[in-house]
């Protein structure tokens, strides 16, 4: 099936995506810069360039679209909002379904729109079904008229209610987790407001649900069947980090460092998640505790993670000729790291091989010493660094044939020297340095005939 999914770059749109692609549905996507969207999606798809916020598309591959997963949206945390802000993220939906539906054949089966539980506002302690009607704060404007451009689509349409989405790898828990693993974490207010709280892979596998299913229609929750208090999510949080709960952060700090947005992360939602499972769909994760207890375990002992992937469109095979010379690392780091190797122990790269390579840390030189702990080619090969500037650097780097071609992963554990103070100091500055220098290697593989 030809499957549309806007906002496929972002966390729940990459995993639809991957799933969608290796059960051999042919995926596109639209994206304002198509060439970053290539470097950044997991999986195999045709990118449209397009805006949809400036108007409908002409686009002739969009006549042949015959399901859509609807993920577009402005991010609506981490930030205060102003007119402007607000205007995004009212556009982005609203406006953007608009004209997305206006693109679209009428021949389309079925339509899966996105939409969040900010739709009900605060309830309090009210358990929320999909029958209640929209609240009246902001947000829940934004998704009551963004669920009322969805409903147009042509074809058999639902909508997903999303809640507060858990995952390793960005999204809600990226914004949460700081200040916890800094140990100043602490419930919010008298910390009785509700969370409802799913986690990434059973949102996206009740995405997909709601594509495949035929009697699937309508609005539906998208949360796991037991929401829980801000104070015992933070208790279990901390719990989870080994630090302990911090001292309540009163309202009134939050809404004079967010504004408005504050009521994105102080109201009350308390979601049944009984309609998906009268309809068929059963949770793999249930368990708040277990749940976190997981997701935090790098981060008991401090260390970092960083995680990227990539689909590339050659074999395994053929990426990994690439990757075992090490002189190639020179190719994909950014040049203001002047990173130079100066030494491989071995003349062929094998599991114990040293590299020592000298480079730039913020203009100041620093010496790395790697060994090569793992090498499985042609999928997979991990490196640690033995001296360098980091106390861990611990890279996995893995092939995996995926599609026709490779899905090619990487997971980094780092711990910074200094302890506690070194990682509160510098880990905000480090993330991104790391961030952006395998967002060029991400560029560099999406541009290079490999």
């Amino acid at each position: 099936m030809n499957i549309l999914i806007t906002g496929a770059t972002g966390l729940i749109g990459k995993e639809v995506g991957k799933t969608l692609a290796e059960k051999g549905h042919k995926i596109f996507a639209i994206s304002r810069d198509a060439n970053k969207a290539r470097s950044i999606l997991p999986f195999p798809c045709e990118v449209i360039e397009g805006d949809l916020v400036k108007g409908p598309l002409e686009d002739m591959s969009l006549q042949n679209i015959e399901a859509v997963i609807n993920l577009m949206g402005e991010s609506v945390i981490g930030s205060r909002w102003n007119s402007q802000a607000k205007k995004k993220i009212y556009d982005s939906r609203v406006v953007g379904t608009r004209n997305l539906i206006a693109s679209l054949p009428a021949t389309i089966k079925v339509f899966v729109g996105g939409s969040a539980i900010g739709f009900y506002g605060d309830r309090h302690d009210q358990i929320c079904h999909e029958d209640h009607s929209p609240g009246q704060d902001f947000l829940s404007k934004v998704t009551a008229d963004w669920e009322a451009e969805s409903a147009k689509a042509p074809g058999r349409v639902s909508i997903i209610r999303t809640g507060i989405v858990l995952s390793p790898h960005g999204g809600a828990m990226e914004q949460m987790l700081f200040p916890f693993k800094a140990g100043l974490g602490g419930f919010l207010g008298n910390g009785r407001q509700w969370m409802s709280w799913i986690t990434i892979q059973d949102i996206a596998r009740l995405f997909i649900f709601a594509l495949e299913n035929e009697h699937v229609q309508g609005p539906f929750n998208g949360v796991a069947p037991h929401p829980v208090t801000n104070k015992y999510f933070s208790t279990i949080l901390a719990k989870s980090l080994n630090r302990p709960l911090a001292l309540p952060v009163p309202k009134v700090a939050i809404k004079a460092l967010y504004g408005e947005a504050a009521e994105t992360i102080t109201s009350s939602v308390r979601c049944s998640s009984d309609r998906a499972q009268a309809l068929g769909f059963r949770f793999l994760h249930t368990d708040l505790q277990q749940t976190l207890h997981e997701l935090c375990e790098p981060f008991r002992s401090r260390e970092e993670i960083f995680y990227s992937e990539q689909f590339i469109p050659v074999t395994p095979e053929k990426i990994f000729e690439f990757f075992k010379d090490p002189h190639n690392l020179e190719e994909i780091t950014p040049p203001t790291l002047s990173f130079q190797i100066k030494k491989v122990s071995t003349q062929q790269i094998q599991q114990g091989t040293l590299i020592d390579y000298v480079l730039k840390i913020r203009g100041i030189p620093a010496k790395w010493k790697t060994e090569i702990d793992e090498w499985h080619p042609p999928h997979k090969f991990v490196d640690n660094q033995m001296r360098g500037p980091y106390q861990l650097w611990h890279h996995t780097h893995e092939f995996r044939s995926f599609c026709g071609g490779t899905l090619m992963t990487d997971r980094v554990r780092y711990k910074l020297p200094l302890g506690y103070f070194g990682w509160l100091i510098a880990n905000y500055f480090v993330r991104k340095e790391v961030m952006q220098i395998f967002k060029y290697r991400r560029e560099y593989i999406a541009k290079f005939n490999v």
